[in-house]
């Protein structure tokens, strides 16, 4: 049996196709009533089975084509739709000449059954019977099937307000959603902005303390030289042995001390003074001058400072803000030294030039960092200090300071009986993978 199947939905043509297949018959496709009206004259079928709502020729344009055609008049005719299931339309579809109209969906094997059972009875009528009521009239089938596709217009209208109205809805909600989005956005930017503040706040404080501490340590044997100058002097006083001449030698000793420390104070103050310009300048240099600031401390406590350089790298970036981090990792280092108590504790400095970087790596004997916290080392307010002794912000704005300011890159690992700290900086004159990279200053 050869099934013309008028459907212009893929889909379920498809689906369609491959029932009738299943069952033994010839399947010719068409995707409307056009298409379908000139391959039921070019192929003429046993059977049709169409759709109702198709673009360009619907299914009743198509049947009332078909039953126009001597030709074509006696193929059984199928309706099969899922947009026209009123009892108005099934009439309309029989008064065409339609045997049956099924609507969708159904069973596969109830199909089946129903177009054998429609071929059966149409070649039990051998085509007997007139076709009289199929022709009742243009003036009828124009008004009923206007009225049903007036209908259905209707339908799809109402469908199409009420989609309006919800994506009209929607886009109201979508509008509110972006505004409260927008307004967190902005509230979280400003939380932000205000801990950027704190942090910076903070870690000025921590710097600021640790000036103190090396001040402290600059200060104390000048300060001693200074007492015990005025102790000799107020004993040959007593013993009526000062002379004019050694009352000058001492009075110019201790205005050289006092003068060294106000120079200490200059020092100390221009170091701290923020760099607002980005220059170049020598690695080793600015490597040698910030350690002059700790040094007499680790001297101090014991701890003994090595520095060693492979060339002298001009660097490009800020010199202030180089030194501090510098300072600061140096300061994590005489801490952990200080909490392990090595035999030997030492901190070494490398400085080292390469193609297009300079390298600055700080190794200490202070025991290590575990494994399981090494990933939080750089983490804000992270710190495995007693609160009186730091707040965690120094390694935080150390990584701020390396990898946002000056376009380099910051690394912590361990290496055999401490940590080790690596600084890599880009040369100057050299490109660098963000030369747009500016100072932020919270």
């Amino acid at each position: 049996m050869q099934v013309l199947i008028v459907e212009d939905n893929a889909n379920a043509r498809k689906l369609l196709r491959l029932t009738l297949e299943h069952y033994g018959c010839t399947v010719i496709e068409a995707q409307d009533g056009q298409e379908g009206l000139e391959q039921a004259v070019c192929h003429p079928p046993d059977i049709i089975i169409s759709d109702a709502l198709m673009p360009r020729m619907d299914g009743f344009q198509l049947i009332r084509a078909v039953k126009a055609d001597p030709a074509l008049r006696a193929i059984p005719f199928i309706f099969y739709s899922s947009t026209y299931t009123g009892e108005k339309e099934h009439e309309l579809a029989l008064s065409l000449g339609a045997e049956a109209f099924i609507n969708k969906p159904v069973e596969p094997a109830v199909l089946w059954e129903r177009t054998c059972a429609i071929m059966q009875e149409c070649a039990a009528r051998q085509q007997a019977v007139a076709q009289q009521a199929i022709n009742e009239g243009e003036e009828r089938f124009l008004r009923e099937y206007s009225r049903i596709v007036a209908t259905k217009l209707e339908e799809k209208v109402r469908e199409l307000e009420e989609a309006l109205l919800l994506r009209k809805q929607a886009e109201e909600e979508l509008r509110r959603l972006n505004i409260e989005l927008e307004q967190r956005i902005a509230q979280e930017v400003e939380k932000n902005r205000a801990k950027d503040h704190i942090l910076a706040h903070q870690a000025r404080l921590a710097a600021m303390g640790e000036m103190l501490s090396n001040i402290a340590h600059q200060w104390r044997q000048p300060l001693n030289n200074v007492s015990l100058l005025m102790q000799n002097l107020q004993a040959e006083f007593a013993d009526k042995s000062l002379t004019l001449s050694t009352c000058n030698e001492y009075t110019e000793k201790c205005l050289d001390i006092l003068h060294d420390l106000s120079h200490t104070i200059d020092t100390f103050s221009a170091f701290y003074q923020p760099d607002y310009e980005r220059q170049s300048f020598s690695l080793l240099q600015a490597t040698t001058e910030a350690l002059a600031l700790v040094r007499d401390d680790l001297e101090a406590r014991g701890i003994q400072l090595n520095l060693s350089a492979d060339g002298d790298p001009v660097i490009s970036g800020y010199r202030k803000e180089f030194s501090q981090v510098l300072l600061n990792i140096i300061q994590n280092a005489k801490e952990a030294i200080l909490l392990q108590q090595p035999s030997q504790p030492q901190i070494e400095i490398r400085c080292l030039q390469q193609s297009s970087s300079a390298l600055i790596v700080v190794r200490d004997n202070g025991g290590g960092i575990p494994q399981e916290i090494m990933h939080k080392v750089f983490d804000p307010y992270f710190t495995r200090k007693f609160k009186a002794q730091g707040v965690g912000m120094g390694l935080y704005m150390s990584k701020m300071i390396i990898e946002k300011h000056m376009s380099g890159r910051i690394a912590v690992t361990n290496c055999p009986g401490g940590a080790e700290v690596s600084l890599e900086l880009p040369q100057a004159n050299v490109p660098t993978s963000d030369p747009t990279a500016t100072r932020d200053n919270p």
